[in-house]
């Protein structure tokens, strides 16, 4: 519903990692997260690189960007997800930036999550829209992927219905595309828990 304001506001990176977290670690990261402006983005620099790769960027202006942090454990961590994507999709015809971002407004608009893919692969046969995981824990797995490409859809079912929706994990190099049937149910069940969380805390 529009006219309900959000008590929490989510990127689907952050809410595939709530979506694997035993309760007690999930009531912990949420009040955290509300007592906080929303953290530091340690992956900023991937995800500007690859948009950057997206767009076409020299390999200098490349470099320039995964060597932007003065943290050398927060470059290692970007430079080598960086390297993965880049062996996986560096030389795919049709690779372009993907600049369409949709949200998820769910447990009726009190949560919202950001979808907001990093590339596109353009082939004869499909139009693939990714969203990058480099989180080293927790690990993706399938379930927790499906979460993921299952979100993707329903941000874009409107606007780009046609399209088929990913999830790349830059860490070990792995696509997955598929979303099991009780993903749906389990997503609205750990979205009611993260606003209950949110609204006692």
């Amino acid at each position: 519903m529009s006219g309900t304001t959000a008590v929490i506001t989510l990127s689907l990176n952050t809410f595939i990692r709530y979506y694997s977290l035993d309760p007690s670690k999930l009531v912990a990261e949420v009040n955290r997260r509300m007592q906080s402006s929303g953290g530091y983005d340690y992956y900023n620099i991937l995800a500007d690189a690859v948009r950057a790769k997206a767009s076409g960027a020299t390999q200098d202006e490349i470099e320039y960007i995964l060597n932007r942090s003065n943290n050398p454990s927060e470059v290692a961590h970007n430079r080598a997800a960086y390297e993965t994507f880049e062996e996986k999709f560096a030389r795919k015809r049709g690779l372009a930036l993907f600049e369409r971002k949709g949200r998820v407004r769910m447990c009726d608009g009190r949560l919202v999550i950001l979808v907001n893919p990093l590339f596109s692969i353009e082939s004869a046969r499909s139009f693939d829209v990714y969203n990058v995981w480099a989180t080293q824990k927790p690990e993706l797995d399938r379930a927790r992927a499906g979460a993921g490409v299952h979100l993707m859809k329903v941000a874009f079912q409107r606007t780009a219905p046609n399209y088929s929706y990913k999830v790349f994990n830059a860490v070990d190099g792995k696509t997955y595309s598929t979303v099991n049937n009780t993903t749906p149910q389990a997503i609205e069940t750990i979205a009611e828990n993260i606003v209950n969380i949110a609204i006692s805390g």
